[in-house]
This record gives C-alpha cells, sequence and structure tokens, in this order.
C-alpha cells in the first residue's frame, strides 16, 4: 500500500512540475515577445483564416466591407500578417474579419479601445488570457463559424435509426443477464450491424467531426475565462458567463465522441470498440449540432468573446511594436488630414503631412512615390476605422468606405484585356457612389490602358464626374495634362526628382502644386541606351511641349 502511495505522490508531482515549467516556458516567450515586438507568425492557411469573414459575407445580401481588389491593390494580407500575433484561429479569423469590415457608425471603437488600453497596461491580466489562448491554440480548416448560419444540413441523416441501433447494443447486454446464449448472439450481431454503419458513414462525418472537436475546445477556453479573477475582468465574464450556461454540456458530450481518439493510450482500441458498438460519434454529435442549434447566439457570442480578447491583444502588441501611431479623430466634413503619416510595410518610411479636400490629383516621375503615398494613405484610412490605429503623429478624417483601382491586371480566363479589366475596376467605385455610399476612393494611373487622346479625354471626364459626388477621392497620374484640364476641381500635389551626377534620386515627399517634370528619358540615359535613341526623344518630346504636336520620326 505505501509503494501504491508512493508512485501516486511521484505521479501527481511530475504532473504539477510539468504543467508549472511549461506554463513557466510559456510566460518567458510571451514577455520576450511583448518587450521586443517580435514573434515568430504560426503557419496557418489563409484560405483557413478567411472562413468567419467568407461565411458571413456570404450571409448578407449587401456587403460593404474591403472587396478583394482592393485588399489585394493594398497587400492587406502582409498588414494582417504584421497584425496577427494571434494565438487561436478564432482570433485570427476574427482579426482577419474585422480589418475587411468597415462600420461607419464606429459604434464599436470606444469598446475596442478601452479593451486595447486594458490588456496593454494590465500584465497580469494579459498573461492569464494569453496562457487561456494558447491552449485552445490554431488548428486549419475547422470552420467553426459556418454553426453560426443554417446548420440543419449538418445534422447526421437517420438520427433515429443510431439511437434505436445503440438501443439494441444495450438490450443485448441486458440480455446477457437472462440468457447469455442469445445474449451473446444478439451483441455479435449488434456489434457487427453498428461497425458496418459506422465505418460506412464516418468519412461523411469526418469533417464536421474536426469541427466539433475545436468548438468543444472553444467552449472549454469559455469555461477557463471564468475563473480568471481579475477585478478589471468581471464585466467581462459576466457576459461570458450568461451564454456559457446553455452550451456547458457539448463538453461532456465530445468528451464522449472522442474517446480513443487522442491516440498513444492502452485503452484506445477498447475505447474505440465502445464507440462502435454505440454508436457514440453520431449519436454525440447530433446532440452536439442539436444543443448549437438551440442556442446559436450563445455559442455565437462566447466565439467572439475570445476572438475579440485574442485579436485586442494583438492590435495591443502591434501598436507596441511600431515606431508611432495615434488614435483618429472621426469628423462629418469631407477632409483627410494627417501629420508624419508612414507605410506599414515600409523599414524606415519616409513620412509625409497632407491635408487633403474632397478632390486629390498627385502627378510626379517614374519611381517618385505617388503609389505608394496614395496606399498609405488608403492602407491608414482601413486601419483607423477597423483597429483604431493610424501610423502617423495625427488622423483626421470622414468615415468612408474604401475602395482601389491600382494593380490591375489583363485575365486571360475571364477573356479581359488590361483595358476592360481597368474599366470594370473603375466601375465599382462609380457603383458604390451611385447607391449613395460615403466613399474614399483611390486611383493610380488611371485608364493608362487606351490611347492617350482617349485616355486623358475619359480620364479628365472620370475625376469631374467623381468630384460632382458624394465621397473622397485620390487620383495619381502621370499625365501632367490632366492638371491643366482638372485643376479647377482638383487640388494639385506632386512628388519630383533631383538629378545628380548623372543620377535619379527622390525625396518621396509630397509637394504643393502639379509636376513639371519627366524623367523616364533620364532613365534610359542612366541606364546606357544608345544616345541616338535618348537624343531623339528628348527632342520629340521638347517639340510636343512647345507646339502641341508630335513630330515625325525618320526625317
Amino acid at each position: 500500500m505505501s509503494k501504491l502511495l508512493i508512485i501516486i505522490i511521484a505521479v501527481v508531482f511530475f504532473l504539477v512540475y510539468y504543467f508549472l515549467t511549461r506554463e513557466k516556458k510559456k510566460l518567458k516567450k510571451f514577455r520576450e515577445e511583448w518587450e521586443t515586438g517580435k514573434f515568430i507568425r504560426q503557419s496557418e492557411d489563409m484560405e483557413s483564416i478567411s472562413s468567419y469573414w467568407s461565411n458571413k459575407r456570404n450571409s448578407m445580401h449587401d456587403y460593404d466591407g474591403i472587396d478583394q481588389l482592393t485588399w489585394d491593390d493594398l497587400s492587406m494580407d502582409k498588414i494582417f500578417q504584421k497584425l496577427n500575433y494571434t494565438q487561436t484561429t478564432v482570433g485570427s479569423e476574427y482579426l482577419f474579419n474585422q480589418l475587411r469590415e468597415i462600420n461607419l457608425s464606429l459604434e464599436h471603437i470606444q469598446d475596442d479601445e478601452e479593451l486595447y488600453a486594458l490588456l496593454a497596461n494590465n500584465q497580469k491580466l494579459r498573461e492569464k488570457i494569453l496562457l487561456i489562448l494558447s491552449g485552445l491554440g490554431k488548428r486549419n480548416y475547422t470552420n467553426s463559424t459556418s454553426f453560426f448560419y443554417d446548420i440543419s444540413s449538418k445534422k447526421a441523416k437517420n438520427a433515429l435509426v443510431y439511437n434505436l441501433l445503440a438501443l439494441l447494443s444495450i438490450s443485448s447486454i441486458a440480455l446477457l443477464l437472462f440468457n447469455l446464449k442469445w445474449g451473446i448472439f444478439c451483441l455479435l450481431g449488434s456489434f457487427l450491424i453498428n461497425t458496418i454503419i459506422y465505418y460506412r458513414n464516418k468519412n461523411m462525418l469526418e469533417y464536421d467531426l474536426l469541427s466539433i472537436t475545436y468548438i468543444a475546445s472553444i467552449i472549454n477556453a469559455g469555461k477557463r475565462f471564468l475563473s480568471v479573477n481579475q477585478p478589471e475582468f468581471t464585466s467581462y465574464e459576466n457576459k461570458l458567463l450568461k451564454n456559457m450556461k446553455p452550451i456547458k454540456k457539448i463538453l461532456f458530450l465530445s468528451n464522449i465522441s472522442s474517446l480513443g481518439h487522442k491516440g498513444g493510450g492502452e485503452f484506445d482500441t477498447v475505447f474505440e470498440y465502445i464507440r462502435i458498438l454505440f454508436l457514440l460519434d453520431f449519436i454525440s454529435y447530433n446532440k452536439i449540432v442539436k444543443t448549437i442549434s438551440n442556442h446559436q447566439e450563445e455559442y455565437r457570442e462566447v466565439w467572439r468573446f475570445i476572438g475579440k480578447l485574442d485579436a485586442a491583444i494583438a492590435v495591443a502588441h502591434y501598436r507596441k511594436s511600431i515606431d508611432k501611431y495615434c488614435t483618429p479623430h472621426f469628423i462629418d466634413k469631407e477632409e483627410l488630414l494627417f501629420e508624419e503619416m508612414a507605410h506599414p510595410l515600409i523599414a524606415g518610411p519616409v513620412t509625409n503631412t497632407s491635408s487633403l479636400g474632397k478632390s486629390t490629383l498627385v502627378t510626379g516621375s517614374n519611381a517618385s512615390g505617388k503609389s505608394t503615398y496614395i496606399k498609405a494613405i488608403a492602407i491608414n484610412a482601413i486601419l483607423a476605422q477597423t483597429i483604431n490605429t493610424a501610423l502617423a503623429e495625427k488622423w483626421m478624417m470622414k468615415p468612408s468606405y474604401i475602395t482601389t483601382s491600382m494593380a490591375i491586371q489583363d485575365s486571360v480566363l475571364d477573356g479581359d484585356s488590361y483595358f476592360i479589366a481597368e474599366i470594370k475596376s473603375l466601375k465599382r467605385i462609380v457603383k458604390l457612389i451611385e447607391e449613395g455610399k460615403p466613399c474614399l476612393s483611390f486611383v493610380d494611373e488611371i485608364l493608362k490602358g487606351t490611347n492617350t487622346v482617349e485616355r486623358i479625354a475619359a480620364s479628365a471626364s472620370m475625376m469631374e464626374w467623381l468630384s460632382e459626388h458624394q465621397g473622397m477621392n485620390i487620383v495619381a497620374s502621370h499625365d501632367i495634362e490632366l492638371t491643366e484640364i482638372a485643376g479647377a476641381v482638383y487640388t494639385n500635389y506632386h512628388f519630383r526628382e533631383i538629378i545628380e551626377n548623372g543620377e535619379v534620386r527622390f525625396d518621396y515627399t509630397i509637394h504643393a502644386g502639379p509636376s513639371n517634370t519627366r524623367n523616364a528619358i533620364k532613365l534610359l540615359e542612366v541606364l546606357d541606351y544608345p544616345q541616338l535613341i535618348t537624343q531623339q526623344a528628348n527632342k520629340l518630346a521638347e517639340q510636343f511641349t512647345k507646339s502641341r504636336e508630335w513630330g515625325e520620326i525618320g526625317h
């Protein structure tokens, strides 16, 4: 007896030591990541991460968030990766959706900001939350948010048959007490039938069983959050408690369906036979689906609670990792003002300060910084309205939907030429404005996919239309002619270059007024193009500038 007691004490001591040391290692890691602002990103599939956003968008008749073209134009996947200091799949999906969803009412901003501040300043609370979140962890393709919507299709078919077959197994065991021979016969028959049923239907539920397992882990994490015991967290716990009560039994049902699934245990084979004999996977699965179906809102709120906490720590961590940021100020006027704005993806960026009105035209030479400037504005406008953060010393804007037309590509699959792809992209902006939605639009190199005369004419007309309708617009172009045509309604800004010792240098700083320089031919000279080419190019350009007519070549 004394030996058994010693063994039990040793096992308990080992388990306590193991969990304490594991927790200490995690805390050390979290503290290093918080101090340095650096972390190793966990491998996640972007299609999996986007599932919450995708499910939510597909359930809505009218979606006004960041569309795919705008998202791709601004390299928002990379922005997301820089921000994604989340510990769970729930957090990743929540943060991804948060960055894609523009809510013009901004009703979430104050609550979010209070949570960011709480988690940034309260180390003890933050670390307790991180430990719970890391226990939940990340798994690809759990699609746990698909259970927010119509889940009638997720119920396993023939649920009554499964219950009757399980009852047959129970009856067979009971029969053993009265007639051993017939009890064994019935039990073997029942096991054979249920084994066939189990393996024929198992693959149909395998994907959903993965979701259910992770859902159970989400609810278990919610249960752990109820015992955080931090005064500042009490109000959050109270909200969670109300939603946790009706769905707690999912934990018990999940434990039944996961018997022998974890692997490595001596009794795993025995447990699997028990699951087969009583068809526990299918019965407990249907019970879980029914519980979620009856308490869909409570499950959704628990999921969002965990996602919001995880995403909030990620935002607080991101703020700590960058040199400067501000919380934006929102106004009703169609104005955009910022000081020392930076691009989030550029290390050691040149910052810019601007006060922009309704319509802005930015001109400048190749590689001078036009595209980077308007992309930086667009990205910060998204971050300001989604996570209440702008990479600037000051940021002021009217709440607006963000849409862009920038990195246009032709499509072989769709049969679209570059110009067709371009005008389709611009039509998105027109449609949004025609629907009466406040929009901050960005167009880079407007209508460059066609001939000069029609490009200038169509661009000027498009710009005029934008200036006369609701919303702000910022256009970047090489076409200096547009500064003359649109000068009455567009405020002109430009980027410039300096040529020193045969080299072209840029200051990447925005300047008032239109551009009056060109550098394309100079770049040909820098790259040692034949002198005859560059001389003739300069001659033709000078002639056109003076007379507005092109000279003939070959004379």
